[in-house]
């Protein structure tokens, strides 16, 4: 049953996530476009697509269809994540966010990068721990 919880709590961050930047495309565009990494219309993309990749994936996560693929996909988010905030960092370029919906105030680093790692840790906690053991 906690394993259950577990899964729903983390699939519905991404949800949540997802919908608030599917609501408001152009300011998530806006955040993206924020770290300088990608031009248009890469950037583009990603403000169109990745929002409902999470929602999906969360989605399979909460679910438990698809759970695995879910999974991997919201944990390799995770990681791209934190490079992208790394490299935005180290580039010393103030960026928004937008992770959780649109903010014109610029975003902490070390924040960003522990929630994330946070979230990693869970995401492979419940990868580790979250099948069935075969009974012996």
């Amino acid at each position: 049953m906690l394993r259950l919880v577990l899964h729903f709590l983390f699939g519905g961050v991404f949800v949540y996530s997802g919908l608030v930047k599917a609501m408001d495309p152009i300011s998530f565009l806006d955040d993206v476009r924020s770290f300088d990494l990608l031009g248009d219309p890469w950037a583009a993309w990603i403000a169109m697509g990745l929002p409902w990749l999470e929602i999906f994936a969360g989605l399979a996560v909460m679910s438990g269809f698809l759970r695995s693929g879910g999974m991997l996909i919201l944990n390799g988010s995770l990681v791209m994540f934190m490079i992208a905030i790394g490299i935005a960092w180290w580039r010393g370029i103030d960026i928004r966010c937008g992770c959780f919906g649109h903010s014109d105030a610029t975003s902490s680093y070390r924040d960003l990068i522990l929630r994330d790692l946070l979230l990693l840790i869970a995401g492979i906690v419940l990868v580790w721990h979250g099948k069935p053991r075969p009974q012996t």
